[in-house]
């Protein structure tokens, strides 16, 4: 596993491999010279975060010196300058090496020019470490089937999909089979009009919501709702498709897995304006809870491409710790509530 991996991994995977200090991401916004550094980080790379004053320039002196060459300065990313995945040996202060893969994203103002640059490091010296947090996230994902018969699965841009042994387990059909064509599971007489509208909302580019009729195991059927949201890249293009089927009536949540993620994509000025309103927020009151800046928040607000990925997440848990819903409805329209 790399770096790379971490892209199509579910978000309690990400906060579960943080927390046992496997990987930490890091930021710098060019304008004001702002470092900021995740707890698991520090933990990576072996320094205090009470004492410890991050900056690009100290990650990059943590860098093993034959193989600081391969890291791009600070000079390269104002200048829009990345070298894609590496995986370098960090020398920790204590003389410990560990062994990292490192990402870099550069991020773009409106006028095109680089505004900031955001990272990760994944320590892959202890695989066994990831092996078994993998081990937990399977084993958080049969327990929802089993205790409600949600699953999640994903297709790209060309169709296609990416299912789990759940599938077969819930339709009693070959994995095989209905991972060559999801739409293998809907019954009969409704499959090509699922088909057609599923074709129809991913062409849009939007989110969107089917109901069909499935097949499962033991010769019986079952109306299901299924919930499907773009993954975007930092340009903006679709990459991915995930979904999350549940039985219709059920309350599973759906901020599950990369779920998450697309739902945050979709979330445009309008739900945040309403996110505001439910509060009673203005929106310096919105940055300051979040630790944004007001321009970031008026960014957002105003739908300007190219808001970082950690700003946007950074405030939808704000809202949601706050009280703020954001929940999908028929025909993909999402909805603002405060509980």
């Amino acid at each position: 596993m790399n770096v790379d991996d971490l892209v199509f991994s579910s978000g309690q995977f990400l906060n579960l491999i943080e927390s046992q200090g496997v990987t930490g991401t890091w930021g710098w916004r060019f304008a004001d010279n702002q470092h900021v550094w995740s707890p698991g980080l520090f933990h990576v790379v072996g320094l205090d975060a009470q004492s410890t004053r991050p900056s690009y320039d100290r990650l990059v002196g943590l860098i093993h010196p034959e193989d600081r060459e391969r890291m791009q300065t600070g000079f390269d990313l104002i200048h829009g300058v990345t070298l894609g995945q590496q995986t370098l040996r960090i020398l920790r202060p204590d003389n410990a090496i560990r062994v990292v893969s490192a990402r870099t994203e550069i991020y773009l103002g409106a006028d095109g020019r680089p505004r900031g640059a955001a990272g990760v490091m994944l320590d892959v010296t202890d695989q066994e470490r990831l092996r078994e947090a993998r081990i937990i996230e399977q084993q958080r994902r049969r327990a929802l089937f089993r205790q409600t018969r949600t699953l999640t699965f994903s297709n790209d841009p060309d169709y296609a999909f990416s299912m789990p042994q759940e599938a077969s387990e819930l339709t009693g059909l070959p994995l095989q089979d209905i991972s060559a064509d999801a739409f293998q599971s809907v019954v009969r007489e409704e499959r090509e009009h699922w088909r057609g509208l599923s074709i129809e909302g991913q062409r849009s580019g939007l989110v969107h919501v089917t109901k069909p009729v499935l097949y499962l195991a033991g010769d019986d059927r079952g109306r299901f709702e299924v919930f499907t949201v773009p993954i975007r890249d930092a340009a903006g293009v679709v990459v991915d498709w995930s979904s999350l089927t549940r039985p219709i009536g059920s309350h599973t949540p759906l901020a599950d897995d990369r779920l998450r993620e697309g739902l945050e994509q979709a979330i445009d000025g309008r739900h945040l304006r309403a996110a505001r309103a439910l509060l009673d927020w203005s929106m310096t009151d919105l940055a300051q809870a979040a630790g944004l800046s007001l321009s970031t928040v008026k960014r957002m607000e105003e739908n300007v491409d190219r808001i970082a990925s950690q700003s946007r997440h950074r405030a939808m848990e704000t809202l949601r710790r706050f009280g703020i819903r954001f929940s999908l409805m028929d025909g993909g329209v999402i909805g603002v509530s405060a509980t």
